[in-house]
């Protein structure tokens, strides 16, 4: 059985993500690790749906885990990780952090001070550049801060002031950088001779804003940006940037861990060298450009694009039309199959399956999910003891080392989570993101059509069903007594009851005694029918029931059962007066010839109608 390092992430970049794991599991090769990673997104401008993706953290056990890295990019999650960061070092394990720094916790980093510094330094000596903007990501940022520290300790060291007019901080988006552009250009400084960028989104957005103007780098202004992303490399000028070097930064941080591990040293940082990468917008790397190799490569990138977003969508349209629980299995392999990955278990809490449940947004280090998971795979289900391990027995083998965990949830609710092997294509795709927010969105449809269905069925139970007696009324019986029939061929009984002096009950004694002498009939109906016929009051005093026949003494002996009944509560219930029903009944004994339901029981009506007849002529001789 493997041993396994715990992972926490809270990212929005799918490719920093995933050459992290590419470089941890170089370095777990030939040992005995497997990684779980308890994965967060997040989003600049739609925070309040991924703030419940954090709840992921509270998943895992501390004690089942040799050490622990996190992984943050997002101003949101520090809060949140620290304080798991804070519970794990309890456990005297090693703990370490990866590009943001952590009270007490070991850095592993690229080193973006000195990145950005050679970068400035490279626009400044080489390109001697006088004025230059800077357009940063949030104020709050750890990494911008220190590459906005290095650029100013560049300008300084070259005696080159600081304005703070050429200074922005932003969200690290593309519009960011178009915003940027026009903020300068409206104070007339949107033309320097450099504009540093704390990443390649802003530098993107910042050209594109100033080629509407008829301005192009680098013939009139240079611009360099950060982490050397597509969108900067493909671009037309090219984007001179920082390589951050994700993958080694991964190894480097799984190798320091498991050394802290075996020795009990503790490393203070790490720095992985991040490279300059001088490309054409500063006027650099011009010469060497292979256009038709970017355009080959964009040409594919779109292939697969489009590919994907064909597969997505199949993927989607499987999961959103799930009717319930009992076919999310079918959806599982349908997903899979669409989306050629190697599966993944979704692991519901008992929670889900309560129908009425007040639920409160919970803060990332409560547990909101139950010790025992049920498990949903592609062909089994099965319950997963959470206490003892989150991942399903099926998920349980030597062939995969790398997990991914991630909650599911929508609104205020919890769900429970969904595990699947670590597959970088898929992942750095986007469609990992992709499957949760559908598989979410899909479990809110089916909660929400089993709410309707109860609705429905309630509503439907209001029509059928008589308020008074608890009966079916007239509908149910059009609707119910036709499908009977059919499913018994015809061999059926009708059996008709009516009160025999309900109008002198109501005339002598009022209304509510009325009802009680129904509610006796009633009653005695229900204690002499099976479950599988139907009961049902026709309207005032007059029952009706059908069912399946089987002999004429069994329809005696019912008929002499409600008699009974109706004695025992006139004498027992100290009514006022005897209470007394007309009964009769008519049946198909066989399939030929067979009366259908409405001739049945009008046959049967008419004779009760004979019987009552009889009956309100012997009590007038009584009288």
């Amino acid at each position: 059985m493997h041993q396994y390092i715990q992972m926490l992430s809270s990212t929005w970049d799918h490719g920093y993500l995933t050459s992290l794991v590419k470089g941890i599991r170089k370095r777990l090769e030939g040992e005995d690790i497997g990684l779980n990673i308890f994965n967060a997104y997040d989003d600049i401008i739609e925070k309040n749906f991924y703030t419940l993706d954090r709840a992921i953290f509270s998943l895992p056990d501390s004690s089942d885990y040799i050490g622990m890295i996190t992984v943050f990019n997002s101003v949101d999650a520090t809060r949140s990780i620290t304080r798991h960061v804070s519970e794990f070092r309890k456990t005297g394990k090693p703990v370490l952090s990866i590009d943001s720094h952590v009270d007490d916790t070991p850095f592993f980093g690229i080193d973006n001070y000195r990145s950005m510094y050679e970068i400035v330094e490279h626009m400044i000596s080489f390109h001697k550049c006088e004025t230059l903007n800077y357009v940063g990501g949030p104020a709050t940022n750890e990494e911008n801060q220190l590459r906005y520290k290095a650029y100013v300790d560049c300008l300084t060291a070259h005696d080159i002031p600081v304005d703070f007019r050429r200074i922005r901080h932003y969200r690290y988006l593309v519009e960011d950088g178009t915003q940027a552009y026009n903020d300068f250009k409206e104070n007339g400084i949107h033309l320097p001779d450099a504009v540093i960028c704390a990443n390649d989104h802003m530098a993107y957005g910042y050209c594109l804003a100033a080629q509407r103007d008829g301005y192009n780098a680098p013939d009139d202004f240079r611009i360099t940006g950060f982490d050397n992303v597509d969108i900067g490399q493909n671009f037309i000028p090219s984007i001179t940037s920082i390589n951050r070097s994700w993958e080694q930064l991964g190894y480097d941080a799984a190798d320091g861990l498991i050394s802290m591990s075996r020795s009990g040293r503790m490393i203070k940082e790490h720095y992985t060298v991040g490279k300059v990468r001088l490309n054409e917008s500063c006027g650099c790397g011009i010469a060497t450009r292979d256009l038709r190799g970017d355009y080959m490569s964009l040409l594919t990138k779109s292939r697969h694009a489009s590919e994907n977003s064909i597969k997505y969508d199949t993927a989607r349209k499987i999961l959103l039309s799930t009717p319930n629980l009992r076919h999310f299995r079918t959806s599982i392999l349908k997903t899979k199959q669409a989306l050629n990955i190697p599966g993944y278990a979704l692991c519901l809490s008992d929670d889900f399956f309560i129908k009425e449940k007040l639920t409160e947004i919970p803060d990332s280090h409560e547990h909101p999910f139950s010790e025992t998971m049920h498990a949903v795979l592609e062909d089994v289900k099965e319950d997963v003891d959470t206490t003892k391990s989150l991942l399903p027995s099926r998920f349980v083998s030597n062939e995969n080392k790398i997990y991914i965990f991630a909650a599911i949830h929508f609104g205020d609710e919890i769900f429970g989570y969904c595990v699947m092997p670590f597959n970088d294509d898929f992942i750095e795709g986007g469609g990992h993101r992709f499957l949760m927010d559908n598989i979410s969105l899909s479990l809110v449809n089916i909660k929400q059509r089993e709410a309707l269905d109860e609705a429905n069925a309630k509503l439907r139970e209001l029509y059928i069903r008589d308020a008074l007696t608890g009966l079916y009324n007239r509908f149910g019986f059009n609707e119910l007594a036709p499908e009977l029939y059919e499913s018994n061929k015809g061999i059926v009984f009708a059996m008709c009851m009516d009160l025999d002096n309900l109008k002198e009950i109501n005339d002598k004694y009022g209304h509510a005694y009325g009802d009680k002498a129904i509610k006796a009939l009633a009653d005695a109906i229900k204690d002499a029918f099976d479950e599988t016929d139907i009961l049902v009051r026709m309207g005032g005093d007059e029952f009706t029931v059908v069912g399946k026949y089987t002999s004429e003494d069994a329809l005696k002996d019912i008929e002499a059962s409600i008699h009974a009944y109706l004695k025992d509560f006139s004498t027992t219930d100290d009514f006022p007066l005897d209470v007394e029903a007309s009964i009769a009944y008519a049946f198909n004994p066989i399939y030929d010839n067979a009366l259908d339901m409405e001739k049945l029981v009008h046959c049967a009506d008419q004779r009760m109608y004979d019987i009552k007849k009889e009956h309100h002529k012997r009590r007038q001789q009584s009288n």
